[in-house]
This record gives structure tokens, sequence and C-alpha cells, in this order.
């Protein structure tokens, strides 16, 4: 009997054990394949699921390899694996137990990867992998860089002319009205030199005026041949105010320009496999070169390179550097790839406009998950935010409403008025702030122009565009926005 009952129990083991694999086979998730990629910041490697999966990664030594084992998850009939690149010299595929899909990444030294992901997209799963600290440098930044080496120049050769006239320009002008000034004094005088002749003693000249008719027409011409000069370059204009110029008692308006995602944090993925970070990257670096070139403005950029910033430290960045407005430049992503156009968001602490932008802000906000940050609220610093920023609502909307009318000159917008969600990066920032979304990065032809350098230029003169109009309604004290808006008002009240 106890033979037999341990072979039945056995029995009903394996039995068992073949309903699960039948199980998984027919319901587990599947391997769509396998991509692999050098870039700035190191290596990735993406394993393309159908759905959710389990999975275990094991780091392995002499040789060095890094084991991705799948249970439950089936390898798709006939994909091919790619090649090495980066740090991974091949990939190979195996099946160490009945219904476990193994990965091996055989890599050129022993680099330890970054923890593993599971990212949801338009088309399945992916589980990312990275491993940090090798490939060529970021082309797309590369490009930014040559392409702003290329017109800085001119940047360089336009400001200084700025400073350099500030004190000649307005000296130029007074002495221009001292000179103009003291030829009708001159002139006023020669007038009056000659009129007592005639006016002094009317009574005593009026008997004889025919006795002085030739020397009359000799003095007279001259005064009236002098005078037409003035006439013909009216003081009036003359005197017309010079347009303002920056001079050291202004301070520069600054614009802190955040560059969304970064470092471990690509952001969202083209369908072409274009990373959102690096786009938003040179977007940014193009807008600090525009603001950089424009009299009484100065941009601050939060990062100048792939790095990862925390959300809290963004606007703190922008804080430290004093800044009068905070621009976040993202890429929106959507499971729809037809969605497409630009989008402006500022911050709600009552809910969102939309589904859409709750969910943008739901994304946005677990980026320092990505980044390994643990997110922490200080209950004081939290109220005395709030109590900044609402201050600040108002403005923020006013100049959202600016850049969005700017954006419009790009094409439709994805919504035709600005939109508001709780996002963290605006949440901590006591500034007028926005969130600019430049293009939906998922849409594969928005994806294209994103990359273009031309539309990156465009895309950036219309931020700046809508920021400008924003400040020249609104000039803050102190600045050069201010000092015209102070000699239009002058001018238009026609003081004397």
């Amino acid at each position: 009997m106890r033979i037999r009952g341990i072979n039945l129990s056995q029995a009903l083991l394996a039995l068992a054990l073949l309903v699960a694999l039948c199980w998984n086979l027919a319901y587990g998730a599947e391997l769509r394949g396998v991509d692999v990629r050098s870039g700035p910041t190191g290596t990735s490697a993406e394993l393309r699921l159908d759905a959710r999966a389990e999975y275990k990664v094991i780091p392995l030594a002499n040789p060095d390899r890094l084991v991705v084992d799948l249970p439950g998850t089936r390898l798709r009939g006939g994909i091919a694996l790619p090649a090495g690149q980066g740090i991974v010299k091949a990939v190979r595929s195996g099946q160490p137990v009945a219904g476990t899909t193994r990965i091996v990444f055989d890599l050129a030294s022993a680099t330890v990867a970054m923890t593993p992901r599971l990212e949801d997209g338009p088309d399945g799963v992916r589980l990312v992998l990275q491993w940090p600290g090798d490939g060529e440098a970021d082309p797309i930044a590369r490009i930014a860089a040559q392409g702003a080496a290329a017109v800085s120049p001119p940047a360089v050769a336009a400001t200084p002319p700025p400073s350099a006239p500030v004190d000649p320009a307005p000296a130029s002008n007074d002495a221009t009205s001292r000179l103009i000034e003291s030829m009708r004094q001159q002139e006023a005088t020669a007038a009056a030199a000659t009129a007592p002749t005639p006016g002094a003693n009317a009574a005593v000249t009026a008997p004889a005026p025919s006795a002085t008719p030739a020397p009359t027409p000799a003095v007279a011409p001259a005064p009236v041949a002098t005078r037409p000069e003035p006439v013909a370059t009216p003081a009036p204009s003359s005197r017309t105010p010079a347009p303002p110029v920056m001079t050291s008692a202004m301070r520069p308006l600054v614009i802190a320009i955040d560059a969304g995602h970064g470092g471990q944090d690509p952001g969202a993925i083209g369908p072409a496999g274009t990373y959102e970070k690096h786009v938003v990257l040179a977007i940014s670096r193009e807008l600090a070169r525009q603001i950089n070139a424009t009299p009484g403005m100065r941009a601050h950029l939060i990062r100048d390179n792939d790095s990862y910033v925390e959300l809290p430290q963004r606007a703190r960045r922008a804080r430290q550097a004093r800044a009068d407005m905070f621009v976040s430049i993202h890429a929106d992503a959507a499971l729809n790839r037809a969605a497409y156009g630009s989008s402006v968001y500022t911050l709600s602490t009552r809910g969102a406009s939309s589904q859409q932008a709750r969910w943008l802000a739901d994304r946005e906000n677990n980026a320092d998950l990505v980044g390994g940050v643990r997110l922490e609220r200080d209950t004081l610093s939290s109220v005395l935010l709030d109590l900044a920023q609402s201050g600040h609502m108002k403005a923020s909307q006013d100049a959202a409403e600016h850049v969005l009318t700017g954006l419009r000159a790009l094409g439709k917008t994805h919504k035709p008025n600005v939109e508001y969600a709780n996002f963290a990066v605006l949440r901590n920032a006591d500034m007028p702030a926005m969130l600019v979304e430049t293009g939906f990065i998922s849409n594969p032809d928005e994806e294209k122009r994103l990359l273009d350098s031309g539309h990156q230029r465009r895309i950036a003169t219309a931020v700046l565009d809508g920021i400008n109009a924003f400040f020249t309604n609104q000039p803050p004290p102190g600045t050069l926005y201010a000092a015209r808006a102070a000699a239009a008002a002058q001018q238009a009240g026609g003081s004397p």
C-alpha cells in the first residue's frame, strides 16, 4: 500500500506539473524580441513582451555574463537575436527548465547592471536592462553643441555691442541735443542783436524806412537762411528718447530651462527608439542659446548633460539661480500613436483638466522612482511651497497662454487651451512655472520632426516668443523690460 501511495502521489505531482506547463504555454507571456543599443549613458537591452511577466536576473563571472530567466514565458518562434553592441558581445537564448525562457548576455567586462525595470508601452511591455559607463557621445547633444558653437560667434559678437554702446548712445544723443540747442541760442542771439535797431525806436525809425532798406535785406537774409536748417531737422524728433538699453543698474530676466528626465531615466521612447531625454536636452540648449541672445534675458539650464536630477532639486536649482520663470521641456507619449501636437501645462492641486493630463502627471511624477529616489515630503516645506505657488498660479496661466499662442504658429496644438494637473516638478517651483510638451514622440511622424534641428529651433523660438510677450505685458521692476514699459508709457502720455 505504501509503494502504491508513493506512486500515486508522484503521478499526481507529475500531472500537476504537466497541467502547469500547459497553462503557461497557453496563457503565459511571450517574448517577442530583444534589442540592444549603445548610447551616451552606456549599453541598454530591451526584452519586448506581450504582457507583464515574472523575471529573474543572475549575474555570472568567468566569463562575465548576465542571465535573464523568464518563468512562464515562451520565446516566439523565428525571432532573430541581435548582434552585440557596447559592452554586450553576444546574445544567446536557452531553456534551463520546461516553461522558462533564458536570455544570456555575454559581456566584455565585469560591469554591474542597473536595477532592471518593466515599462508599459503602446505595443506591450519592455524589460529594460542598462549597463552604464560606456558608449559614444550623445549624437543629438553633439549636433546641438556644434550648432550652438557654429552660431556662437555671431551671438558673442552681438552681445558685446549692447554693453559697449550702453553709455555712448545716450551720451551721443545728449551731445546732439546740446549742439542743436547751442545753435538755436546762437540764432536767437543773432536775431536779438538785429531786432533792437528797428524795434528800439519804432517812432524814430518809422519816418525813415527808406533809409534802411538796403541794410535790412542784407542782414535779414542771414537769419532767414540759417533758420530752415533747425526746422528741417526738427528738435522734437532729435529729443525723442532712444529705446532703453541694458545697463549695469538693471538685472537680467532669468529663465530656468528644465530638460526633462535624463541619465538612467530615458523618458518616453519613440517607435524608432528615440529617447525623450535626448530630444528635450537638444531643444533646451537651443532655447537657452536664443534666450542668451535676447537683450535683457539670461538662461539657466537645470541640466546641460545626460544626467538625472531629482524633481524637487530641479525647482531648487531654479530658486538658487533667482529665476523669474521655470519652463520644463518634455516630449509627450500616448497609447494612441496617432496623437500629435504640442501642449502646455500648469500646476493644479485640485485635480486635472483631462484624463490625459492626469495620466501624464502621474507618469512624470514617477520619474524619481525610476531614478532610484525615495520620495519624502516635508510638511512645513510643502505648506510654504503651496503658499508661494498659489501666488504664482495666475501668472503661470498667463505665461502659458502666451507660450501656447507661440506654439500655434508651428501648427495645430494637441489641445486648444492650456491644461493643468498636479505635476511634482511644478509643485516645487515658487515662481511662474509651466511644462511644455513639444510633441508626441510616440507618433512616428512627430518623432522624426523632434529629431530635426530646424524643427527644434522653431520650437525654441515659439516658446521664447511666448516668454517675451508675457514679460512685455508684466515686466518685473529693475529689468530692461520695465524700462521699456516706462519709456512707452511716457511717450504715450506725451509728457514734456
